[in-house]
Order: structure tokens, then C-alpha cells, then sequence
């Protein structure tokens, strides 16, 4: 026979508290004292009471005030080695995330504050410290410029979510890109264009840090078409030079080169004298948005900001916290933008000056 749920009444005759109490400190309200807030979390968890994520959300609604801004605070956390490296991100995509992240929040009912996690001096303690003084008990964490990121923050205080596909220890829950879909619909595009001999150079840190999906799914898409050569991608260790891009089109003779960055291979062609498209047809894997000039695919980055706000809005108001033994990832895809930066015919090579 199945027992009946535990209730908050319950846990605050536990604790001996008042209810009101009990919900203060289950949301982790820094109007309860901490040994308070301990005690009735592990009260709650020995008798088995579960906070109902939808009678959260509607108690939520009802306690914001018309006009203002909701209570609860979320945690926009800025992994990015220089401060504020997500916001001014040279990346769209990467900007947009941010974006996505905050306007959602609103919709939900929650307000957000941006912290930077490598505030000079703020170990990871403290800043776990901080936020919990400030009664945050959910974090977002960004997408880190580091490709393998260790984190010592105080992980049972806070439901945690992050965005994108750097390494990061311990594995928590995310929000990525699907990059084999990405790298599958670049080769379905660039073959139902005409293209046959394309040049897809490989940034080798990028790629390691996105477990080579994004190749992958070009290379296993690509080598299965009809008629086509196979796919030129030499790597590097860091940003192609010009010198890299002159001799593999030299070497290659491709007629469409895909850029894994937003622009850094079309502004190198441009740079160069070459006419885009009349000279060199160039894509990108990372596209702003759709109905921009760049020819790619859009990866939407507004859309990983949005999932992984109601991740963590569900991981909150579940309160599961700390670090989860089977992390899930959440993967959005792609869209294609035609964009003006492709045309027909092979890529036509400047003589040497």
C-alpha cells in the first residue's frame, strides 16, 4: 500500500516552525538563518517531503507583486576568463544565449543577476558563500572560454545548469548545441547546392572540446554521397592565418570552404582581395541568424539560453540540488540560412603577387 506523501505541516512539527517557515527555507531565503534553513532541509528529506513543482509555480506567481519584479533570483554566472567575456562575446550565437537565458527567467517568474565566476580574489568558496548569502539557490553557468574547466563551488547549496560543450568537472546538467546535426546538415546543404570538393579546416582545441562531433557528422554525412571528393580538413592548432588559407586553397582547390567560426574565415578573404562570392564561396557553421548574409547554419543560441533556464527552473523548484549522479544533456539543433555568400563553380585561387 502506498504511503501518503509526506506535507509541509509535517516537517514544520519536525522542526518545530511555523509553515511559513518551512517554505522560506526550502526556497533557501536568507529571511531564515542558515542552520535554520540545514535543519529543515534535512528534516524534509529523512520524512520524505518533496516540494510539488507546480504548486511552486503557482505560489510563486501569486506572491509577486503587481508591477514589480519577481522575488527569486537566479544566477547568471560568467565562466569566461575576461569579465565580461559572455556579454561582449565576439561570437552571436554565444551573446545570444544570454539573451535567451534572461528573457526567460521573466517569463517564468524569476529575476536574474550576472556574477563573474573569476572575480580576483573570490575563490570558489567564497563565491559559493556569497550567493548563498544572497538567498540564490539556482545557477546558470555560461559557456566557458576554457576548455577544461574544474569547479570546486559548494555544489549541494544550488541546482546548477550550464551551457555549452567545454569540458567542466564535475559533469553537471547542460544545454549544447548538437553538433553532429550541425556538421550533418552543412554536408546535406553543400552537396543539394552542387558543391563537390569542399575545404573544412579544423580548429584542433575546438574540435577536442566538442568531442569532434560537428566533423563527425560531415565526414559520415559526406563520404556517403554519390560523386563527390573526399573532404579537405586540414587542422590547426589555433586561428587560421592567412598564410593557412592561401595554401590550402592552393593545395585543395576546393569550390565552398566552411568556416567553423561566425566570420574569421570571411574576413580573411575579404582581407585578401577576394570577391565573396564571385571569388570564393565560404559558409559558416556558426551563422548569426536567419535571413543574415551569411550563408551557414544558425545555430540558435537564444533557444540553449531559454532550455536551460527551465532546466534549472525545474531543478529548483524540485530542490534538487549538488551534483547529479546521471547528468542529462539537452541538445537544440540547427536551421539553415541561404545567406549571399555562396554561389555555383569552383573556388578561384589569386595568382601570387
Amino acid at each position: 500500500m502506498k504511503m501518503p506523501a509526506a506535507t509541509m505541516r509535517e516537517v514544520a512539527q519536525c522542526a518545530r516552525v511555523s509553515t511559513s517557515t518551512v517554505s522560506l527555507a526550502l526556497r533557501n531565503s536568507p529571511l531564515v538563518a542558515a542552520a535554520t534553513r540545514e535543519l529543515i532541509r534535512t528534516l524534509a528529506a529523512e520524512i520524505g517531503y518533496r516540494v510539488n513543482p507546480l504548486v511552486a509555480a503557482h505560489m510563486r506567481t501569486r506572491r509577486k507583486p503587481a508591477g514589480r519584479e519577481a522575488g527569486p533570483v537566479l544566477a547568471i554566472v560568467d565562466t569566461q576568463r575576461r569579465r565580461h567575456g559572455w556579454r561582449d562575446n565576439r561570437t552571436s550565437m554565444v551573446r545570444q544565449m544570454l539573451a535567451g537565458a534572461r528573457a526567460q527567467a521573466a517569463v517564468r517568474g524569476y529575476a536574474t543577476r550576472e556574477f563573474w565566476l573569476h572575480e580576483p580574489g573570490l575563490s570558489h568558496a567564497r563565491f559559493s558563500a556569497m550567493l548563498r548569502a544572497r538567498g540564490i539557490s539556482g545557477m546558470l553557468l555560461g559557456p566557458s572560454s576554457d576548455l577544461d574547466l574544474r569547479l570546486d563551488l559548494t555544489w549541494d547549496w544550488f541546482s546548477v545548469v550550464r551551457l555549452g560543450s567545454a569540458r567542466v568537472e564535475p559533469p553537471l546538467h547542460r544545454v549544447v548545441i548538437d553538433h553532429f546535426e550541425v556538421g550533418m546538415r552543412a554536408a546535406q546543404n553543400a552537396y543539394a547546392l552542387g558543391f563537390r570538393r569542399p575545404l573544412f579546416p579544423i580548429r584542433e582545441l575546438f574540435s577536442k572540446a566538442h568531442d569532434r562531433r560537428m566533423e563527425g557528422g560531415f565526414h559520415t554525412t559526406w563520404s556517403h554521397l554519390p560523386r563527390v571528393r573526399r573532404a579537405a580538413l586540414p587542422a590547426t592548432d589555433g586561428l587560421a592565418t592567412a598564410a593557412d588559407l592561401e595554401r590550402w586553397l592552393r593545395q585543395y582547390q576546393p569550390d565552398v570552404i566552411i568556416d567553423t567560426e561566425e566570420r574569421h574565415l570571411l574576413g580573411l578573404l575579404t582581407a585578401g582581395g577576394w570577391r565573396v562570392p564571385d571569388d570564393a564561396r565560404v559558409f559558416s557553421l556558426c551563422a548569426a541568424e536567419p535571413g543574415g548574409t551569411l550563408s551557414g547554419c544558425v545555430q540558435d543560441g537564444e533557444a540553449m539560453g531559454r532550455a536551460g533556464i527551465d532546466l534549472l527552473v525545474t531543478l529548483v523548484e524540485r530542490n534538487e540540488t549538488g551534483v547529479p549522479a546521471l547528468p542529462v544533456t539537452l541538445s537544440t539543433g540547427s536551421v539553415w540560412n541561404p545567406g549571399r555568400t555562396l554561389g555555383a563553380g569552383a573556388v578561384q585561387v589569386k595568382s601570387e603577387r
